[in-house]
């Protein structure tokens, strides 16, 4: 394994006192840069002075194999108009030492940087692109007006820009996404426009450049059930078209069925749960309002974002809206007994037995018309009936119940005879 360090660029290439540097340095293999040291930096002099550089960065943190100088100061000793530099410094790490080699050469202009730039915010600080697209940062300062039109980006490849709409105290810089060949952190170097060596001026805020991937498409697939009524709950099923964008990324917005007839229903609904690389389902919900008052045709619509960006939904989905079904009117099915002697029915202990179905419906029944009974015990399919006074003048012959009801459907207490059922009286 090499013990030398190898340097890929140094941006500018020509630097005056003070000014501040950039260096790239190829990845040493086996060297952890999140944790490796930078030290002993000095820019020599060949068959000169050797002159130690101060104020650098000590690690790799801020970004890729890249890390920042400042010319020190010392170089205004050196005799005019400029001086060839040899960059040399040494990187640590868990006991390895690895050195430059004395084979990068940079240019200092013996001269102090007056650059007039400053930078007080860049927007955005994070940009996508791909070989097609192109992306525009807006600076904010001082001194723009006095800057070249074009820029360099410093990072872990060199990227050219171009300056537009420059003035006093704003200007734009416009990036080519064909002219980035290595995706990662940048700050962006601006120089004065003037023939002679330019001052020159690193932002300080790092622009993060990431590469750009397409977007996924959605596309409804189907929805179980697709007969719905208020407050439903049912499935979609959904798919996307990009095996390398994850679900996790994926969240679904609003979802919302628009009727036929022209009001929209909100709907309800939790994260997705992924099936596959492309297949995901998501739980629903339908609002309880509006009322749904006739059954009609309808759709479903839904909106998504992808890293918080916008997803093309493909489709929609058809359903059909109705009222919520009728509620079942109670039922009784089943009585014991349904023969009694009329000296049985008169005893004090006599009790009927039902059965059948929503028996909780029931408010009040009645032996025929005249004879009121008490409930006792009671389930939704099965209750029991007690004489609240021995009906002792009761006649032989066929009875039915007569049942004081609430109708689960209006709220409104109901009467009706139980035709289903019949109970003999007969003489002992």
């Amino acid at each position: 394994m090499s013990s030398f360090i190898d340097i890929n660029f140094v941006l500018p290439a020509v630097l005056k006192v003070g000014a501040e540097g950039f260096i790239s340095v190829q990845p040493i293999p086996g060297v952890d840069q999140t944790t490796a040291i930078i030290y002993d930096m000095t820019l020599d002099i060949p068959g000169g002075a050797s002159h130690t550089v101060v104020q650098y960065q000590r690690d790799f943190a801020s970004a890729d194999w890249t890390f920042s100088f400042f010319v020190p100061q010392s170089f205004l000793n050196e005799p005019g108009p400029a001086a060839l530099a040899t960059i040399k410094f040494k990187i640590s790490d868990k006991g390895k030492i690895f050195q430059t080699q004395d084979d990068f050469i940079i240019w200092v202009g013996i001269d102090t940087n007056k650059s007039p730039f400053s930078v007080t915010s860049i927007t955005p600080t994070s940009v996508e692109l791909d070989a097609q697209s192109t992306a525009q940062l807006l600076l904010a300062g001082t001194g723009f007006d006095k800057t070249f039109s074009n820029c360099n980006l410093v990072g872990p490849s060199p990227v050219y820009a171009t300056i537009t709409g420059a003035s006093a105290t704003n200007c734009t810089v416009d990036i080519k996404g064909s002219d980035v060949s290595v995706f990662g952190a940048y700050r962006i170097l601006l120089c004065v426009d003037e023939e002679d060596t330019p001052d020159t001026f690193i932002a300080p805020t790092f622009i993060h450049i990431e590469k750009k991937i397409p977007l996924p498409n959605l596309t409804l697939l189907s929805m179980d059930p697709d007969i719905l009524w208020q407050g439903n709950n049912f499935a979609l099923e959904i798919s996307k078209d990009d095996a390398t964008c994850g679900w996790n990324d994926v969240r679904i917005g609003d979802i919302k069925i628009n009727a036929a007839s022209g009001y929209t229903m909100d709907v309800s609904h939790k994260g997705v749960i992924r099936i596959s690389n492309t297949e995901c389902r998501v739980r629903c919900t339908l609002s309880s309002l509006p009322k749904i008052q006739v059954r009609e045709a309808a759709t479903l619509k839904l909106s998504a974002t992808n890293k918080g960006k916008p997803i093309n939904v493909t489709n929609t989905l058809p359903l059909t809206l109705r009222p919520i079904p009728p509620a079942s009117t109670f039922r009784i099915s089943g009585c014991l007994p349904f023969t009694v002697a009329k000296t049985t029915i008169t005893g004090t202990n006599f009790r009927f037995y039902l059965t059948g179905t929503d028996l909780d419906q029931i408010i009040a029944i009645h032996f025929g018309t005249s004879y009121q009974l008490g409930i006792f015990t009671r389930t939704p399919f099965s209750m029991q009936c007690k004489f609240f006074v021995p009906p002792r003048t009761i006649q032989p012959g066929p009875y039915q119940f007569t049942v004081r009801y609430k109708d689960p459907n209006s709220g409104i207490e109901q009467t009706k005879v139980v035709q289903n059922i019949q109970v003999t009286v007969i003489l002992p």
